[in-house]
């Protein structure tokens, strides 16, 4: 493999970042847990654990992972035989909106992957090759500085996208599962957490649910998803205020309750922790309000 190079790191001019065959985990390195960018990531070889939304994922060789904007992600490669991967990193902003076609929209393969959480795709043999001929000229577009190579590398993930959308629509094969590796109990709570997050939830509360102290509760929550109980908590009640926010027209007061923050002053530092913004301003600065 090709040591890893990390091109475009985005603007506001040029929302995209391209990280070529890394043998790290790309997303310890580019994102925090969620953020408003697409991912496509790419699984050369090794293998080791994705967690997505509240799915645990095998990742093995020919793997391609999708993720949407806010979502809770985490890759944990194995130890002794590290992932090696490629993922391209963007702002829905830079896709070709143009309606030519009532069927097919390139963030439709996204938001089916969120509705169905299905977030992997294994590829066969012959699409890999595909796949990784794609990723190779969108490295060699990206390092030449050619004229209209950021053009080149967007007709690239264009065509990727499209691929992948087909690929999905025409997948005969039974549902992608997540992994066994995880105790069945971390499985649980993480439906309950989903289903109940307007309530309070509590190390304590949680722990007696799962009927395990409190201390293996916390290891085992953030060694198997990479994240910490209350940022887990955090993370997935912004996401929430956040789909309240731009599709409802509730109060931003009444959201808050909604969404399990014990008070306004709360939520308002929660919300701008994650968003570098008010709740307000997030609604209006989407056209809402």
């Amino acid at each position: 493999m090709n040591k890893s190079s990390k091109v475009y790191d985005h603007d506001a001019l040029f929302p995209f970042v391209f990280v070529f065959q890394d043998t790290k985990s790309p997303q310890n390195e580019l994102s925090d847990h969620m953020h408003d960018f697409y991912e496509i990531v790419y699984v050369y070889s090794g293998k080791g654990t994705f967690f997505i939304g509240d799915v645990f994922y095998d990742m093995k060789q020919g793997d391609i992972f999708l993720i949407p904007n806010n979502t809770i992600h985490r890759a944990l490669p194995d130890k002794d035989e590290p992932v090696t991967s490629t993922i391209i990193f963007f702002s829905p902003t830079l896709l070709y909106k143009d309606m030519m076609d009532d069927s097919f929209s390139y963030l439709h393969l996204f938001d089916l992957t969120k509705k169905r959480k299905k977030f992997k795709i294994s590829l066969t043999q012959n699409k890999r090759s595909r796949m990784e001929e794609q990723l190779l000229h969108i490295h060699q577009e990206s390092t030449s500085h050619a004229v209209g190579s950021k053009h080149a590398c967007m007709l690239t993930v264009h065509q990727i996208m499209l691929d992948l959308h087909r690929t999905r629509v025409n997948d005969k094969q039974s549902p992608v599962v997540g992994h066994t590796y995880s105790p069945e109990w971390l499985k649980a709570i993480l439906i309950h957490i989903n289903d109940h997050l307007s309530e309070p939830l509590t190390l304590t509360m949680l722990a007696d649910k799962a009927a395990v102290s409190p201390s293996h509760f916390s290891r085992v929550f953030k060694e198997t998803t990479g994240i910490g109980l209350v940022v887990y908590l955090n993370t997935k009640r912004i996401i929430k205020a956040k789909e309240l926010l731009l599709e409802t027209d509730h109060t931003v007061s009444s959201i808050a309750e909604m969404c399990g923050f014990e008070s306004m002053p709360q939520f308002y530092r929660t919300f701008k922790k994650h968003n570098d913004k008010t709740p307000a301003a997030f609604r209006k600065g989407n056209g809402i309000g």
